[in-house]
Parts: structure tokens; C-alpha cells; sequence
């Protein structure tokens, strides 16, 4: 790698100061969000009230997991969970169901709803879908990490030299999406 691109970005996973701001950044978000919602509610946009309150309770559930590091605990959990019931030897099938599979199926489940349910919030909102797909991705290939074959293929991709910036420009779209309902014009009652 060239001397340009050798400057490595501080790592959430182990570095204090980046984890707090990832998290204030979430809870900013999540901040962002619920009153979004409440702000729908009364405009022509009054049917994305609900998907803005389910972001915000999804950005706050990522705050909390970022802040406690639970996906640690987990995998702690479950790595002493194996050890116990004495699977932990073959324990490369259930990382694969757990790094793989169910990653994909939330995926696939996130796009049955943007397809179907969510559409109509997608098309009036731009930022939404690609800060959620930003997040979704870093989330994605985070668990995908679990599942040792694929670290090889992670590492070749210098993942993580832009792990940290997929997550805050995921973040970041996803803040900037609801203070664009702010300029949303109320429909006056009569």
C-alpha cells in the first residue's frame, strides 16, 4: 500500500474516543428521527410518520449496542455456550448461519419492505435508503467477520481501512434525511 493511503482510521472496536462519537452520532440521529415522525403527522407525508419512528427506535437499538458493546457480549455468550454443550469444535457452521445467512435474510427482509410497505417514505425521502443501506452494509459485513473464511476476502478488501467510513456516512445521511422534514410544509386544518 502507498504512503498516501497508510493513514489508518481509529477503530471503533478499540478506541474509546471513536466509539463515543459513533455513538452520540447514533443517538443524534435517533434524536432526529422520532420527532421527524411527529412531524409528518398532519402534512401529505402523514403515512411515513410510522417509518420515521421505526428508525428511530432501530438508531437508538444501534446506540445501545455500539455503547454496551453487545455484539462482544454475544459473542461471548455464545462462544461459551458452545464450550459448555460441547459443539464449539464445530462451531464453523453456526458462525456461517449467524455471519452469513442471517445478514442476508435481514437484507432481504429490509428489501421486501422498501419494495412493498416503505415505498412511498423511500420516494419521498432521497437520503433515507442510501444512509440505511450504508448502515445496513457496515452491519452486514461487521457479522460478516464472525465467520472466519471470510476474513481473508474482508482483509483483501482493506475493509478495515473504511469500515469506519461507511458507518459514519451512513449515519450521516440518515441525520441529514430528517432534517430535510423540517422544510415539509404542514397541511393546514380547517
Amino acid at each position: 500500500m502507498s504512503r498516501a493511503l497508510a493513514f489508518v482510521l481509529p477503530d471503533p472496536e478499540h478506541s474509546a474516543l471513536a466509539r463515543t462519537a459513533l455513538v452520540i452520532g447514533y443517538l443524534a440521529a435517533a434524536l432526529g428521527w422520532w420527532p421527524a415522525g411527529r412531524r409528518a403527522r398532519g402534512t401529505r407525508e402523514e403515512a411515513s410518520a410510522p417509518w420515521w419512528r421505526l428508525g428511530a427506535f432501530l438508531l437508538f437499538l444501534l446506540a445501545m449496542s455500539k455503547a454496551f458493546n453487545l455484539r462482544a457480549q454475544c459473542e461471548t455468550l455464545l462462544r461459551m455456550l458452545a464450550q459448555k454443550t460441547g459443539w464449539y469444535e464445530q462451531r464453523q457452521s453456526a458462525q456461517f448461519i449467524l455471519a452469513i445467512v442471517l445478514p442476508a435474510l435481514a437484507g432481504l427482509l429490509a428489501l421486501a419492505l422498501v419494495l412493498t410497505r416503505a415505498r412511498q417514505f423511500v420516494r419521498t425521502q432521497p437520503l433515507v435508503l442510501p444512509g440505511w443501506f450504508l448502515l445496513l452494509l457496515y452491519l452486514a459485513c461487521r457479522q460478516t467477520q464472525e465467520w472466519k473464511p471470510a476474513l481473508s476476502w474482508l482483509t483483501s478488501v482493506y475493509y478495515y481501512q473504511w469500515r469506519l467510513i461507511l458507518e459514519v456516512a451512513g449515519i450521516g445521511l440518515v441525520i441529514l434525511a430528517a432534517c430535510r422534514t423540517s422544510k415539509t410544509p404542514r397541511i393546514v386544518q380547517r
